[in-house]
């Protein structure tokens, strides 16, 4: 074999070796970036809650923009951050079931720098992550975890407090980062065929009534001020009919909202169920305190629950239901002394 042959031989055998060198050497690093280990995934990251779910007494869920806290109480669960307002007890149950039976199908990334590309940074340090710690009844933390992106095959990525190592793991977790997600919003639905009367006191003009005379009826009549016309003859349903179902947009201590009530909408059903709304404005917001009265022992049960939710709160208005629920009665009827006016 000639010289410049057995040369030119050593050389590729040289660039074959460096460019294994380099192919070994970009995945060591990208193991060590991503922490994709050969190690096989442990079978849970919260053991303590794993081996006893029901020992669940506390939640508390943390985020850049708010934190909040829920308590088991012998009634249910409770927002204990907002005044023990009735938490959804079903997705209290639920989270924590869910959090028990994650299970970790592999490292990912245990670098600090990256943790936010997977929405793990720290919120108490203005990272993205949702954190949300349960503890027992003796404060014991039975899981500590931050909550990060769900990629689109389901799996979310997860790590667990004071570590860097970050998972990827299999498994559902319900809403749970918001307050609001808590709160049952949606508890004051009388249905639009039960209301019968709907009485408004509007913040400006005449207080005036709507009514189905017919409960087979569709629509509703303006039985009072007389002297006033409805524009039309469904003009006053989307007023009279606003607590067929509403969704509150917050709730809040109703001794914080200390303004004196500016309108109020009161509907009485065909069972004979009374609600009223006595609204008042704060901090820019439309807040609805809530009393329920019964006038049949058939509405009893719905106005004892509406009252035992309700009591002692107030609930925020969204700009379309304060429109509807307070609306003037010159927006919906003429008067039909109008001409006589001087």
């Amino acid at each position: 074999m000639s010289a410049p042959l057995n040369r030119r031989r050593q050389a590729l055998t040289a660039l074959g070796l460096a460019m294994v060198l380099l192919v070994a050497g970009l995945a060591a690093t990208f193991v060590k970036d991503t922490g994709t280990g050969l190690r096989a995934p442990p079978a849970t990251l919260t053991p303590r809650l794993t081996d006893a779910p029901g020992m669940a007494a506390e939640i508390m869920v943390t985020t850049a923009t708010e934190s909040f806290r829920l308590r088991r109480s012998l009634e249910g669960w409770v927002l204990a951050s907002h005044d023990n307002y009735e938490a959804d007890a079903e997705r209290a149950e639920w989270l924590v079931e869910a959090l028990s039976s994650l299970e970790p199908v592999g490292e990912r990334t245990r670098l600090s720098s990256q943790h936010e590309r997977l929405s793990l940074g720290d919120p108490v340090e203005g990272g993205n992550a949702a954190r949300v710690v349960v503890r027992d009844n003796n404060q014991r933390e039975l899981a500590n975890l931050l909550i990060g992106a769900q990629r689109q095959d389901g799996r979310i990525y997860v790590r667990r407090d004071g570590e860097d190592q970050s998972w990827l793991v299999r498994g559902y977790l319900p809403e749970f980062a918001n307050a609001a997600d808590w709160m049952q919003l949606e508890f004051l639905s009388l249905g639009r065929d039960a209301i019968r009367e709907a009485c408004v006191h509007p913040e400006e003009g005449p207080a005036y009534c709507l009514q189905r005379r017919l409960l087979s009826s569709q629509s509703f009549e303006l039985v009072s001020p007389r002297g006033w016309t409805l524009v039309s003859s469904g003009a006053g349903d989307g007023v009279a009919t606003v607590l067929g179902r509403i969704r509150f947009r917050g709730v809040r201590p109703l001794r914080d909202v200390r303004r004196p009530s500016i309108a109020e909408h009161r509907v009485t059903t065909i069972t004979g169920l009374e609600v009223t709304l006595s609204i008042r404005e704060a901090d820019g917001q439309y807040w609805a305190g809530i009393i329920a009265v019964a006038h049949s022992d058939a509405a009893r049960p719905d106005a004892i629950r509406l009252n035992e939710r309700a009591d002692g709160f107030a609930f925020a208005l969204s700009d379309l239901s304060v429109e509807r629920l307070i609306r003037p009665l010159e927006d919906i009827a003429v008067s039909n002394m109008a001409g006589d006016a001087p």
